[in-house]
């Protein structure tokens, strides 16, 4: 099971396209870092909660777009090719396609690395700011949830037309322009920009509220969700 798992992996991972979204990606953190964040956002510290959750939120679209890409490698004409064999082998098909979605995920992990750990050498060279325990809760609430519900979108959609991983893609790019509901806001741009300002205090305390805490949970499992229909539609 680990030899299969390092494979899809390195299928990932070990290629030109992964190394130009690790260029790009890197390059991007430093446009949004030098430009809408160092003076921080709704009158807040650019290394506050608030701050770096509107960093990763601007992150997003990048890290998603990514994130589809692999999913996309499941459904090319070459997979199609390669699940005929794997269905000849004794591997369970429930368990191979958790092998599969695990390395996806450990993909867009390392994707992710790439802004939080530019985010942290900015914030320790240019702020003497080591805090970085603090920037914890604000990286979970936005990365998690959305990748959870995106790849279980991704994987299902997918199984039905891989156009539908392509047009999640523009979906996910848009959702960047849309000012949406803090409860409903996927990449929580709005809500780390905006909330803030709200709460009508100097550097307010990083906080969710509970509408934000529900909406999050309900993407995270539902992404949960979706993966687990696939596994099983997999199984049959």
């Amino acid at each position: 099971m680990s030899r299969v798992f390092k494979y899809e992996l390195k299928r990932l991972i070990i290629n030109k396209f992964f190394l130009g979204l690790l260029i790009i990606s890197a390059f991007y953190s430093h446009q949004v870092m030098t430009g809408d964040i160092i003076l921080g956002v709704a009158n807040t510290a650019p290394f506050s909660g608030w701050s770096y959750g509107a960093y990763l939120a601007k992150e997003l679209p990048i890290l998603l777009v990514a994130l589809l890409f692999f999913i996309s490698f499941l459904y090319s004409k070459q997979e199609k090719s390669v699940q005929t064999l794997t269905k000849a082998t004794p591997i369970d098909p429930f368990k191979f396609q958790i092998l599969r979605y695990g390395a996806i995920i450990i993909a867009f992990i390392l994707i992710s690395a790439v802004p939080i750990s530019y985010s942290l050498w900015f914030y320790s060279v240019n702020f003497n700011f080591t805090n970085f325990g603090t920037l914890v809760l604000p990286s979970f609430v936005t990365l998690l949830p959305a990748m959870l519900f995106m790849l279980g979108l991704g994987i299902l959609g997918g199984r039905y037309h891989q156009g539908i991983i392509f047009a999640l893609m523009v979906v996910v790019i848009l959702l960047s322009y849309v000012p949406l509901p803090y409860a409903v806001d996927l990449l929580g741009e709005n809500f780390f920009a905006k909330y803030p300002e709200f709460l009508d205090m100097v550097e307010p305390e990083f906080s969710i509220p509970v509408s934000v805490i529900v909406g999050k949970l309900i993407f995270g499992l539902a992404g949960f969700g979706m993966m687990l229909i696939s596994c099983n539609q997999n199984k049959k």
